[in-house]
């Protein structure tokens, strides 16, 4: 399964010259736009099947009407252009109404009043999970055979005292996702929480203490773990820092959590713009009972364009995580140098595969332990691969 992942795109809408420093993504009513449509060229330039694309919200910036209208028809467009993929969003704080205006409260005010009569209709072209998803601020979709997508709205409170602050999933509606799920009968390889708010708090983001994230999250995360419909998968964005982790759990299999960052947003010098594709082996995932894939980082420079990530955060390929560790790589290579001067090309094959599939945090620790075991190598940090281990000072 493929997965083209945005999020937090804030578009503005062109000649909108008090926001235009908020992002790059400037765009006519149409969804078109100069920098939009380079990004399109790129992903398609990239020649992949995608079975997915998602958006985890933030497609308007400052709940402007307008900005969300275009940044939804350019998703659209992009969408079109991939026919293959299907089209899954989420709304963010920035495309409700998150902070009410005494103007809009004498003529009736909602906070998803504009999201709810938009076109095409959002977030779902069906009008029956739309009411579902509007009414409830969730949405199951087990249309596809091996995944089940699950939908959430963090920002359904916002536009009330000071909700806008952060996210929610209410107490009743975790258990109402809950008991939805128990009635699952055959669970499929992989399920799919996609959100805009973080689950669980993320202090290291910007090393400050964080209240931004959803309430209930944790419960959220204990709910989806203890009705054993398979292995989770959680796609967020929000913080506009890039990360991938593991969740809280009480079990063997906790869910990876992947926080995207922004993919046009502009904030000083503080954003790396950047998108993501998933490579899921749904086979293994369900054999194994845990997620078993890759993903890959572009990233937007000024000047250079959109290329594979450079990033220290996000290299531009990396694993969702592997059932090996860097202590039983390092014994293998350490056994199958006892016959060989050194290891290349093939003889790393295997080596390498595993070390694909390590979370880029893992990978970092595998390469800082090298040397302490007396290892020197020839590695491809970007691209999580080595060329050539063998002794140090050999």
């Amino acid at each position: 399964m493929k997965i083209l992942l945005l999020s937090d795109l804030h578009t503005v809408i062109e000649n909108d010259h008090d926001n235009m420093s908020s992002s790059r993504l400037h765009l006519d009513p149409s969804g078109s736009g100069e920098w939009g449509n380079g990004l399109i060229k790129y992903i398609e330039g990239q020649n992949v099947k995608y079975d997915l694309i998602v958006c985890c919200g933030d497609i308007a910036n400052r709940g402007c009407k307008k900005s969300f209208s275009a940044g939804w028809k350019f998703l659209n467009n992009l969408s079109a252009r991939v026919p293959s993929a299907k089209l899954v969003c989420v709304p963010g704080n920035h495309d409700h109404q998150s902070r009410s205006d005494p103007k809009d409260i004498e003529s009736g005010f909602s906070p998803k009043h504009q999201l709810q009569f938009c076109s095409p209709s959002f977030p779902f072209d069906c009008h029956t999970k739309n009411t579902h998803f509007w009414a409830w601020n969730w949405a199951l979709d087990d249309s596809f055979t091996n995944a089940n997508l699950l939908l959430l709205n963090t920002s359904a409170y916002h536009g009330f005292s000071d909700e806008f602050k952060h996210g929610r999933v209410a107490l009743e509606t975790v258990d109402q996702i809950e008991k939805r799920l128990e009635e699952i009968v055959e669970p499929k390889a992989i399920n799919i929480l996609i959100c805009h708010h973080h689950p669980q708090r993320m202090e290291h983001a910007h090393s400050n203490y964080d209240g931004q994230q959803m309430a209930g999250g944790q419960k959220l995360l204990h709910s989806l773990q203890g009705v054993d419909k398979g292995p989770w998968l959680i796609l967020h964005g929000h913080k506009h820092y890039a990360c991938i982790s593991t969740a809280s759990s009480e079990g063997q299999v906790p869910p990876i959590v992947f926080s995207a960052g922004s993919t046009s947003a502009k904030y000083k010098d503080l954003i790396e713009n950047q998108f993501y594709t998933f490579d899921l082996d749904l086979e293994e995932t369900a054999e194994q009972e845990r997620i078993v894939g890759t993903f890959e980082t572009h990233q937007f420079t000024t000047g250079g364009g959109w290329s594979p990530s450079t990033s220290s955060s996000m290299p531009a390929k990396s694993g969702l995580g592997s059932k090996k560790n860097a202590t039983t790589i390092i014994k293998k290579i350490q056994r199958l140098l006892e016959t060989e001067a050194f290891l290349e090309g093939s003889e790393l094959t295997e080596i390498n595969q595993e070390l694909g599939y390590f979370l880029p945090k893992e990978f970092e620790k595998f390469t800082n332990r090298l040397a302490s075991k007396s290892l020197s190598a020839d590695i491809d940090k970007s691209n999580q691969f080595i060329f050539q281990i063998g002794p140090k000072n050999a």
